[in-house]
C-alpha cells in the first residue's frame, strides 16, 4: 500500500498526486460552453510540453499543475457543448432520433441518457445534446449503444426551486443533457441490431436475481443480493433504502470497492492456487505476477456485469494499478493509485468530479489513508505487543485493536463525507459509526459471496446454487442489523445544507488534522466549529418570527408554518406517476429547517397534487395530529394518509373547529361551511385556514372556486394563496375587492397543460395593488412575519425589469380617492 503519510511534505513523493488535483480542480472550475474547449486545451497542451522541456528546473512543476487544470476546464468544455435546434428550446413533443448511451432498470420501467442526433420536426441544421428519457410499458429491451427512435415528451431540465432540495442539474448539464422526458417503449423504434453482448449480460443478470429468489429466506434478503451481485438496485423495496441510510450502511447497496476488491483477493487466490500445480509454468514464471495480471480481465468483467457503476469503475481502476505495479515488481501506493485513477476518469468523463457518489466514494477511500491513522492514534490504547507470551492475552489486545481501527476508519469516512452528506440528504449518520464495526467482518463475507456467486453463476447456474443459498443468508442477517440500527431515535440526526464557508472551514480542519503534526488542535478545533455551526444553524433564527413557505412542487400545493421550533404542513404536492414531491422536496426543506416531527398535518382536499407528497412527508416523520376536511369521501389518498399518521389523533374538521395555535400563530378553520349542500364539487369544499399572527394574516384558501368563495367569511388579509391555481372559475372580482391582498402566491408548474395562472385573475389582482408571485418563475416563496409586517423571500430572484415593484401604501390611497369620486 505505499508509506505512511506523514504530513505535507509526504504528498510530493506521490507523483500523481497535485496533477491530479489540479484536472480535477480544472474540471470543477471550468466554463460549460464550446468556447472553453479552445480556449483552455491549447494553453494547457503547450503548458505540458513547455513543461517536460523545462525538465527539472524552478517553475516547471507549476507550469505543468497549470497546464493539467487548463487541460481539465478544457475536457469540461468540450463535454459540455451541445447544439440545440431552434423550436426544441422550449421542449414538446418530438420525433427524435438518437444513441443509448447510457441505461438504468428502475421499480418503474427504464431510465436512460440518449445522445440525440436528430430531431424530425425541428429545421436542418446541426443537433447535439443529450437527454434523460423514461420508457413505460411493455416493449423489448434496449441496449446501450443501439440506435432508435420514439416519439418524446420533452421538458427542459429542472434546476433546484427550494431551499433545501438537492440539484442534479449542473452535472446533467457538464454532461451535455438539455432535457428530460417519457416515451413509450412499444412504440420505439429500433435502427440498429441490440448489443448480444449486452442482452447476454442482462439474462444472467436477472437469471442470477430469480436464482436467489429461490433459494433465500426472504423476497428482501433475495433482492438485497441481487442488488450486491448483479447492481439490480431496483429489487430493493424503497423502505429498505430508507432504512441503510439511517442505519449508515448506505454504502452496501452500491456495488462497491469492497466488492471488487473480494472479487480480486478472491481470483488471486484461486489462480496461484492452480497455476502452483502447474509444474512447468510455476518453473518458469512466477506465479503470483501471473496471477495478479490474470486477475485485471477478470475483474473488469464483474464490474461490467454489474453495470460500470461508480465506486465500482473507481476501485478497479485502483486495483488495476495496484496489480499491473504487482506484474512489474514495483510497490503500489494507495493515495497514488488513487490520483491516477481520478485523472483516468476525468479524462474520460470530466463532469464526474461533480457526481456525487464518486466524491463520497474517493472521500471515503481517501480519509480511510490520510485521516484513519491520525484518530487511531489518538485513542489511547496501545497496539499489542508482539513479544506477549500469554496467547489469550494476545488475541484480547488483537481483538481490541481491531474493533479500534474499525471505529477509526468508520470515523473517518463520517467526517470526511460529513458536508457532501448534510447537503444531499440533510442528514448524518450516527448510527453508522457502530453499525460498520459489526458489518465490518459480515461485509467482507458478503462481498466474497456475492461476487464469487456472480462469478460461478456465470459459468454454471446449477453450480452456484450453494453459495447463493450461503449469501442470502449473509443478507438476511444484514437486513436485521440495518433495521436494528435504523430504528434508534438517535441514528440519523437532521442537518441543514452546509454551504461554502462551513464546508471549507471544515475541510481545512481536517487537512490540519491529518497532514501538519504542529497544527493538530487547531485543525480539530476547525472542523469542531464547522460542526458545530452546521447543527445549531436551525435554532439561530429568530424565535419570535413566523413563517410561511409556498414549496415550488409543480402544479400543486405544499406549504410549511413555523412558529416557535412547532411546524405545520399544509398539503404535498405530488404528481401520479411522476416525480415524488414528497421525497424531492417536501422532506428535504423539513430537514434544512431542522425539523424532527410534524405538530400539525393538514389536507385541503383529497386530489392527488395535494396529497401524494403529504403522505410520504408524514410517512418521514412523527405527526402528532391530522386534519381531514369534511364532506369528502374516505378515498385511497385519505385512508393512506391515516395510515401515515400510525396512532396520531385524525380529526375531520369544518367551519367553527376549534382553533389551534402553532407557536405564535393562530390557525382558524373558516371551510369547508357548515352547509355544503350547494358545493358540488371537491375543490369548493376544501380545507380554508386563516392564520393570524399579530397583525399579519394569511388566507390559505385550497382549491376552492367561485361558489366556495362566496360562503367565506373573511376580510382584508396580508397574504392570500391565490384559490384553484389562479384558474378563471376562482378569484371572482367580489372575492378579490373584499380580500385585498397585500401579496398573492399562485402555486403552478412551469408550462403547466393548464395555463395557470389565468391572465386575467392575475390583472385582477393587480388591479387592487396585489403584489403577485409564482412558485413557477420565483421558486419557493417564503414570508417571514414579526407580527406587524411581512418580509417577502423568493428562492429564485427574478430580474428587476420582471419583477412587480408595487406601493402598496400608494395603491391603497389611489383605490381610496377612486371611492371617494364615485357617485
Amino acid at each position: 500500500m505505499g508509506q505512511r503519510i506523514g504530513g505535507w511534505r509526504d504528498l510530493g513523493s506521490r507523483p500523481w498526486f497535485f496533477p491530479a488535483a489540479a484536472l480535477c480542480l480544472g474540471s470543477a472550475l471550468g466554463e460549460t460552453t464550446s468556447r472553453s474547449t479552445a480556449v483552455f486545451l491549447v494553453p494547457g497542451a503547450l503548458g505540458a510540453l513547455a513543461a517536460l522541456l523545462l525538465g527539472r528546473r524552478v517553475g516547471a512543476h507549476l507550469l505543468l499543475l497549470l497546464s493539467f487544470a487548463c487541460m481539465g476546464a478544457g475536457l469540461a468544455g468540450l463535454q459540455a457543448r451541445v447544439e440545440v435546434p431552434r423550436g426544441v428550446q422550449q421542449g414538446g413533443q418530438f420525433h427524435v432520433e438518437g444513441r443509448v448511451e447510457s441505461l438504468e432498470t428502475t421499480a418503474d420501467g427504464l431510465r436512460a441518457t440518449v445522445q440525440v442526433a436528430r430531431v424530425e420536426e425541428a429545421p436542418a441544421g446541426p443537433c447535439r445534446f443529450r437527454m434523460d428519457l423514461s420508457f413505460h410499458g411493455a416493449g423489448g429491451p434496449l441496449t446501450p449503444g443501439e440506435r432508435i427512435s420514439a416519439l418524446v415528451t420533452m421538458k427542459p431540465l429542472r434546476e433546484a426551486s427550494n431551499w433545501g432540495e438537492w440539484d442534479p442539474s449542473p452535472i446533467a448539464r457538464r454532461r451535455g443533457v438539455r432535457f428530460h422526458g417519457g416515451a413509450d417503449l412499444a412504440r420505439v423504434v429500433r435502427l440498429t441490431a441490440p448489443s448480444r453482448l449486452w442482452l447476454r449480460l442482462e439474462r444472467t443478470r436477472h437469471g442470477l436475481a430469480e436464482a436467489a429468489k429461490q433459494v433465500a429466506p426472504s423476497p428482501e434478503a433475495a433482492a438485497l443480493y441481487a442488488t450486491l451481485a448483479a447492481g439490480l438496485r431496483a429489487e430493493l423495496p424503497d423502505v429498505w433504502e430508507e432504512r441503510f441510510s439511517r442505519s449508515g450502511l448506505a454504502h452496501v447497496l452500491s456495488v462497491s470497492g469492497l466488492h471488487v476488491a473480494a472479487l480480486a483477493v478472491v481470483v488471486l487466490w484461486l489462480l496461484r492456487a492452480g497455476l502452483v500445480r502447474v509444474r512447468r509454468l510455476s518453473r518458469r514464471f512466477d506465479v503470483r505476477r501471473v496471477a495478479a495480471g490474470v486477475a485485471v480481465p477478470a475483474l473488469w468483467s464483474y464490474v461490467l456485469f454489474t453495470g460500470m457503476q461508480a465506486p465500482a469503475v473507481r476501485s478497479g481502476l485502483m486495483l488495476t494499478v495496484m496489480l499491473l505495479a504487482h506484474v512489474l515488481w514495483r510497490q503500489a501506493d494507495a493515495l497514488n493509485s488513487l490520483a491516477l485513477a481520478a485523472c483516468v476518469l476525468v479524462v474520460f468523463d470530466p463532469a464526474s468530479v461533480l457526481d456525487l457518489s464518486l466524491q463520497l466514494s474517493f472521500l471515503a477511500v481517501l480519509s480511510l489513508i490520510l485521516l484513519s491513522p491520525v484518530l487511531r492514534a489518538a485513542i489511547p490504547w496501545a497496539a499489542p505487543e508482539p513479544g506477549e507470551s500469554s496467547r489469550v492475552h494476545r488475541w484480547v489486545a488483537s481483538f481490541c485493536d481491531a474493533i479500534l481501527e474499525s471505529l477509526a476508519a468508520s470515523a473517518a469516512v463520517t467526517l470526511a463525507s460529513l458536508p457532501l452528506v448534510a447537503t444531499a440528504f440533510h442528514r448524518i449518520s450516527l448510527a453508522g459509526l457502530f453499525a460498520n464495526i459489526v458489518c465490518l467482518p459480515l461485509g467482507g463475507v458478503l462481498s466474497a459471496l456475492s461476487a464469487g456467486g456472480a462469478a460461478v453463476y456465470a459459468v454454471s447456474p446449477g453450480l452456484a446454487r450453494p453459495v447463493l443459498w450461503v449469501g442470502t443468508r449473509a443478507c438476511e442477517l444484514l437486513l436485521r442489523i440495518a433495521a436494528f440500527f435504523s430504528a434508534q431515535r438517535w441514528a440519523a440526526p437532521e442537518l441543514p445544507t452546509a454551504g461554502v464557508a462551513v464546508t471549507v472551514l471544515f475541510f481545512l480542519g481536517l487537512a490540519l488534522l491529518a497532514l501538519s503534526p504542529t497544527r493538530k488542535r487547531l485543525g480539530a478545533l476547525l472542523a469542531a466549529a464547522a460542526v458545530a455551526t452546521l447543527f445549531l444553524r436551525p435554532r439561530l433564527r429568530d424565535p419570535d418570527a413566523v413563517t410561511v413557505t409556498f414549496l415550488s412542487v409543480g402544479h400543486g400545493d405544499a406549504i410549511v408554518l413555523r412558529s416557535r421550533g412547532l411546524t405545520a404542513l399544509v398539503d404535498g404536492g405530488g404528481v401520479p406517476g411522476g416525480t415524488d414531491v414528497g421525497a424531492r422536496v417536501v422532506i428535504p426543506y423539513l430537514r434544512e429547517l431542522g425539523v424532527s416531527s410534524i405538530d400539525l398535518a393538514v389536507l385541503s382536499h383529497p386530489h392527488p397534487d395535494h396529497a401524494l407528497g403529504l403522505i410520504r412527508a408524514l410517512g418521514a416523520f412523527p405527526t402528532r395530529r391530522l386534519w381531514l376536511p369534511a364532506g369528502n369521501d374516505d378515498g385511497p389518498l385519505t385512508q393512506a394518509l391515516r395510515v401515515a399518521v400510525g396512532a396520531a389523533p385524525v380529526e375531520v374538521i369544518e367551519r367553527g373547529h376549534a382553533p389551534f395555535w402553532l407557536g405564535d400563530a393562530k390557525l382558524d378553520v373558516l371551510g369547508p361551511p357548515r352547509d355544503r349542500i350547494l358545493l358540488e364539487g371537491v375543490n369548493d369544499r376544501s380545507t380554508v385556514l386563516r392564520v393570524q399572527h399579530g397583525e399579519v394574516s394569511f388566507l390559505l384558501t385550497g382549491d376552492i372556486e367561485a361558489a366556495a368563495e362566496e360562503t367565506l367569511e373573511t376580510s382584508r388579509v396580508t397574504v392570500l394563496k391565490a384559490p384553484h391555481h389562479g384558474s378563471k372559475t376562482s378569484s371572482t372580482a367580489a372575492f378579490v375587492e373584499r380580500v385585498h391582498p397585500r401579496y398573492v402566491v399562485f402555486c403552478v408548474g412551469r408550462n403547466n397543460r393548464f395555463h395557470f395562472p389565468n391572465p386575467g385573475v392575475v390583472d385582477r389582482y393587480r388591479a387592487v395593488g396585489s403584489h403577485c408571485v409564482r412558485t413557477d418563475l420565483d421558486g419557493a416563496v417564503r414570508f417571514v412575519s414579526d407580527g406587524h409586517d411581512v418580509r417577502l423571500e423568493t428562492f429564485r430572484p427574478r430580474p428587476a425589469d420582471a419583477r412587480e415593484e408595487v406601493d402598496f401604501d400608494d395603491v391603497r390611497a389611489q383605490l381610496a380617492a377612486d371611492d371617494l369620486r364615485r357617485p
